[in-house]
């Protein structure tokens, strides 16, 4: 896909999601939109041509609504991924940004990822199903070789990972689950021979079943998924009613000032991270083991502060 294109279906589908327009109020605004640099005219053929393959690859049908003066609005195809159409949007969007920064100063951006450039090969090996060879450090310093037949990738906190199995160069393919940052990765070369692993480890090793009920990036066997009742004072709730912690959380009390949410999941370390972030905003009613380890943790915190000592090496 072109540049153009991509300008094109990200700001059409972006205007069109918010009112509706005849053909005429569409061609006069992309002639002067900030997307269409060079201001070049878009004719009725070519964006009839783009509006099908919007919805070729995107699930996104832009239609002519006939009894609203002949103007065109988005329909989204009930069976596409919701998530996955926003991302390829997202990315649509973002890909036109260096175009706009050239002309505008008007844009901070987080620290992008590291170690991206890995990105291509890792997804060329998941695809053709080749091992990776590297070296890894540890959250310790420790370095070792390793080898991974990865399955899949995952973009979290402006990190990104690789999930997939440990192996070996003759051994036995059992279930060795892997998460791992790229930019701890180093020396990596993909080993050009297929390797399939065993069904039961490539049915656990799927984005939907190895992160179910999880929170974040962190998957611990250990830890059942279970109901967590949380207690969010204002104004921090706002903020939840808007940027959900969860996919499971639902509204089950609401008080003068405060909302109780519900949520179903691993109590993973990174949900606790998270919890913390928040701060005294957010309280744990339940269940009663989260609650005091939560309490537990602050209290460690406060004696760390007031000692400048790490009470973990106590």
């Amino acid at each position: 896909m072109n540049d153009k294109k991509s300008r094109f279906y990200g700001w059409l589908v972006r205007k069109l999601e918010h009112r509706k327009m005849t053909l005429r109020e569409i061609r006069d605004e992309w002639a002067e939109a900030a997307n269409n640099a060079n201001g070049e005219e878009l004719t009725d053929r070519t964006f009839h041509r783009y509006r099908e393959e919007i919805n070729s690859m995107f699930g996104i049908e832009i239609y002519c609504d006939k009894g609203d003066g002949c103007r065109y609005a988005v329909r989204r195809d009930e069976c596409a991924s919701t998530d996955n159409t926003d991302w390829m949007l997202s990315a649509l969007r973002i890909s036109s940004l260096g175009d706009m920064l050239k002309y505008h100063g008007k844009v901070m951006l987080e620290k992008a990822p590291g170690n991206s450039e890995y990105l291509d090969d890792i997804l060329s090996a998941i695809d053709k199903r080749h091992t990776l060879r590297f070296r890894y450090t540890t959250a310790y310093d420790c370095v070792r070789d390793m080898m991974l037949a990865p399955c899949f990738v995952r973009l979290f906190h402006q990190r990104w990972y690789v999930i997939g199995n440990a192996v070996t160069d003759g051994g036995d393919d059992d279930y060795n689950p892997r998460v791992l940052p790229f930019d701890r990765i180093s020396d990596m070369e993909v080993v050009y021979t297929k390797r399939d692993l065993p069904r039961e480890v490539k049915e656990k090793l799927t984005p939907d079943s190895f992160y179910d009920d999880c929170f974040g990036i962190i998957h611990q066997d250990e830890v059942d998924a279970q109901d967590v009742v949380i207690r969010a004072f204002y104004p921090e709730y706002n903020y939840l009613n808007e940027v959900r912690l969860h996919e499971s959380q639902t509204v089950i009390c609401e008080g003068k000032d405060y909302v109780d949410y519900k949520l179903h999941l691993r109590p993973t370390r990174d949900f606790i991270q998270e919890l913390l972030w928040h701060g005294r905003k957010i309280t744990v009613l339940s269940p009663e083991s989260l609650r005091q380890e939560m309490i537990t943790i602050l209290k460690d915190m406060t004696e760390s502060y007031s000692s400048g000592k790490n009470t973990l090496e106590e």
